[in-house]
């Protein structure tokens, strides 16, 4: 018996009509990690290996779980063997989102809906790999059959943005592929980062840097660059929230002890990097970009591992709670230095929903809004989206939800917008029925239509994308 069906995860007869009344509105996601290179070159994936294990740690951790050696991982295997190895331990993976995840994908792009444990696997890869050679199934065509309008990446602030020149001018192509400034690197400045940071920044820049006012100028002039080039927003991830209040004068020192060799403790460490963000940020509402805003997790924990594989291997967890007043003291600062743009705050930990939602209530306005960002993470699970959308509802407005974002290396992770809808209209349609909500079809699609794409349209104000009814 197939798992993915008409009504997957649909319980009543309201959730199953509000899903049909939004599945077929397009996507608008305003972060992820595709590459504009795969995009521009339109390339067929070679093998479903390629397409599905190539860059996704999200699998290489369960294949770790599973006992799986490290070769048929991140190692120099044979394709077909990391293949055979993962769909071994895909049907054992139930109650994982990673088991939902990869059937939708299945279904999906490759219109496979019986159990993997039921093909031989030398035939499946065989046949998913003839799938992905046809022309429909190149990277801009996936794009199509996912039904996305918008997508926007997120790019080193050094970046050229060749591609996403090219793509630019592209007529053939209706897409609009997006950069997004991305400056963690350039922010959390230490010793062993420090002098890449200002090299990079020196050669994207011409600017000679020798105090922090000159890295400050080159780091606005890439933001320049950046809104040029059709930016909408800007995303920084930091594991704990960056400190503010400190002086010019205090800011430009740290810098230059740093940039001497001289190592800062953690406080004077967040407090630059806190000074830092202040002043990029007056560059982001100038341009009236958005603000993402990734907080929470510890990256790289796996010292051995992080020598051997590098970042993004798997190896990240969820961090402590957040500090709610070091949060509020943020939005504030930027608040009162009239440098608060439009933010999404991402917690890494669910036990931070309520009281992120509770601080951005603090500094929502009619010119500004701050919210709760989609479940991220280790929190894009059925229970934790379901829990999410109670969160972010009993201390918000969910009909402002900008709702689901992709976070994907993968060009077949658009079947999690279709697992977030879902998840939202089995929510809502339950509620209904319980007689907790009004049955008002008009409203309530309206509502849904907003939060799985107007929302966003109107909070990034991406050119010639229009809200849909």
């Amino acid at each position: 018996m197939a798992l993915i069906t008409e009504n997957f995860l649909l319980t009543t007869n309201k959730a199953k009509e509000l899903y049909q009344s939004i599945k077929d509105i397009p996507i608008f996601d305003f972060h992820c990690h595709l590459s504009p290179k795969e995009i521009y070159e339109d390339k067929n994936f070679t093998t479903i290996t390629d397409l599905w294990l190539g860059h996704d740690h999200y699998k290489w951790r369960l294949m770790r779980a599973f006992g799986i050696d490290e070769k048929l991982i991140t190692g120099d295997g044979d394709n077909f063997e990391k293949f055979k190895a993962f769909i071994e331990m895909l049907p054992k993976a139930i109650m994982n989102p990673m088991y939902h995840w990869c059937y939708l994908e299945l279904a999906r792009y490759f219109d496979h809906f019986e159990g993997v444990q039921h093909s031989d696997p030398k035939e499946l890869y065989q046949k998913l790999n003839e799938k992905l050679a046809q022309p429909d199934m190149s990277p801009r065509n996936l794009l199509r059959k996912s039904n996305v309008q918008v997508v926007c990446t997120t790019d080193d602030p050094c970046d050229d943005l060749r591609y996403h020149q090219e793509l630019a001018k592209d007529k053939s192509f209706e897409i609009e592929v997006r950069p997004t400034f991305r400056p963690d690197f350039y922010i959390s400045l230490k010793q062993e980062n420090i002098e890449t940071a200002i090299q990079k920044l020196h050669e994207a820049t011409g600017l000679e840097i020798n105090h922090l006012s000159d890295y400050i100028q080159a780091l606005e002039n890439r933001v320049d660059y950046f809104n040029e080039h059709g930016a909408k927003s800007a995303d920084q991830s930091f594991s704990e929230v960056v400190l503010t209040g400190l002086s010019e004068e205090k800011a430009a020192a740290y810098f230059t002890d740093v940039k001497n060799g001289k190592a800062l403790d953690n406080e004077k460490t967040q407090e630059l990097a806190g000074y830092l963000l202040s002043q990029l940020a007056k560059s982001y509402k100038k341009y009236d970009w958005v603000m993402q805003l990734h907080l929470g997790p510890l990256r790289n924990n796996n010292t051995r591992q992080f020598e051997k594989i590098g970042t993004d291997a798997g190896f990240d967890s969820l961090g402590n709670l957040l500090n709610a007043e070091a949060l509020n003291q943020l939005l504030d600062h930027l608040n009162q230095n009239d440098a608060l743009t439009n933010t999404i705050i991402y917690p890494h930990n669910a036990n931070d929903h309520q009281m992120v939602q509770a601080t951005a209530g603090n500094f929502t306005s009619k010119d500004v809004k701050v919210q709760l960002g989609a479940a991220w993470w280790y929190n894009d699970t059925k229970d934790g989206m379901t829990q999410h959308l109670i969160d972010y509802a009993n201390i918000g407005l969910l009909s402002e939800f900008a709702g689901m974002l992709t976070d994907s290396r993968s060009l077949v992770s658009y079947s999690r917008h279709e697992y977030f809808r879902r998840i939202l209209c089995q929510l809502i349609g339950s509620l209904v029925e319980q007689s907790e909500i009004e049955d008002d079809p008009a409203l309530l699609e309206g509502i849904l239509k907003d939060i799985c794409f107007n929302n966003a349209a109107r909070l990034f104000k991406v050119e010639n994308i229009k809200e849909v009814h």
